[in-house]
């Protein structure tokens, strides 16, 4: 089975810039943190560098959390975003933002997880980017395209196949994660590469390659959700309803001053302040009406229900998983209502 690589920038330094150092807390556990003091017991929430999670920074840094009565942890989860996940499922983190992909294989490996917002989707930050000379996806039938295999980019890539009236099976997909795949494309190995960014854009600089398609082509493909274990929001209902609301909060305030939230999560992430506002020009940051629209049972895969089937067909079909499972058991949209 193939793990789910750093989501860059999802994902840089990231993934999406994540992780940093290591906690005497966590051992071996994902990253280094910094605490509110608080009169409840901590939330631990983990942060990387990606614009569904700029909102925790923002929130961190401004105190808006304590505020709230709550006692947050930040913990700094850029580069180990994998890491970060399997810890939400051990409990040495209480929640992360999780690809959706991933959030349906963790809960589908039997991890009782439940997602109660969407942070995001992704609208632009992965793209696959071609040799020179090609201008459709169908010209690109029966040659060798790289992505990392067994992840949400193969299933991605599956969706736009079948939205532009192809089949996968013909293509040659070849397994290529970030770099490599760069450096596939250079020396003629591939004749295309699907990856996330930065590496999109590098391997645009560094091949001549252009770009046939994005996920800005396909907005809604690709969300980010906050999870938590069952075991947390049904111990912590209230807790999870003034997180969401500090979010809400935090939400508008990014919306309304991009250029000082920018500029926070830039100190906070030690990253320059031009990269995490181009991020942010990537990835669609969602609000509560976006959220009703994501929660809402609908087929499409602006659904999370809608794509969370599909997805869980995607892991059977490919072995990554074996138990199918149902989407209103892990989605929870009880604690948004909260906020209406």
């Amino acid at each position: 089975m193939t793990s789910t690589p750093q989501r860059h920038a999802r994902r840089k330094h990231v993934f999406p810039g994540f992780l940093i150092a290591a906690l005497a807390l966590f051992g071996a556990g994902c990253g280094s943190h910094v605490s509110n003091d608080g009169p409840h017991a901590p939330i631990r929430l983990g942060s990387y560098e990606w614009p569904g999670s700029y909102w925790i920074d923002v929130a961190w840094e401004k105190g808006w959390f304590r505020e709230a009565g709550l006692n947050v942890e930040r913990i700094d989860t850029n580069l180990k975003y994998v890491k970060s996940l399997d810890s939400v499922a051990e409990g040495t983190i209480d929640g992360t933002g999780f690809a959706q992909f991933d959030l349906v294989r963790h809960v589908a490996s039997g991890h009782d997880l439940v997602g109660v917002a969407a942070f995001d989707y992704s609208e632009g930050a992965e793209a696959l980017i071609a040799k020179a000379g090609y201008r459709h996806l169908r010209e690109l039938r029966g040659k060798r395209i790289a992505l990392a295999r067994g992840t949400y980019l193969e299933f991605l890539f599956n969706v736009i196949a079948e939205r532009e009236g192809l089949s996968v099976d013909e293509f040659q997909l070849v397994e290529g994660e970030s770099l490599k795949a760069i450096a596939d494309l250079k020396d003629g190995t591939v004749d295309a590469i699907f990856v996330w960014e930065p590496y999109a854009t590098q391997a645009k600089e560094q091949t001549g390659g252009v770009a046939l398609f994005s996920t800005a082509d396909f907005p809604g493909l690709a969300y980010t959700v906050l999870a938590f274990r069952r075991q947390f929001v049904e111990s912590r209902p209230d807790d999870v309803v003034a997180l969401l609301r500090v979010w809400q909060r935090t939400v508008d305030y990014i919306r309304e001053n991009p250029k000082e939230a920018c500029a926070i999560v830039s100190r906070l992430v030690n990253d320059p302040l031009p990269y995490v506002q181009d991020m942010m020009t990537k990835d669609r940051i969602l609000d509560l009406p976006d959220n009703s629209r994501a929660f809402s049972y609908a087929a499409g895969y602006e659904s999370l229900h809608g794509s969370w089937r599909r997805m869980n067909d995607f892991m059977i079909e490919h072995g990554l998983v074996s138990t199918r499972v149902e989407s209103p058991a892990h989605l929870d949209a009880r604690f948004l209502h909260a906020l209406d």
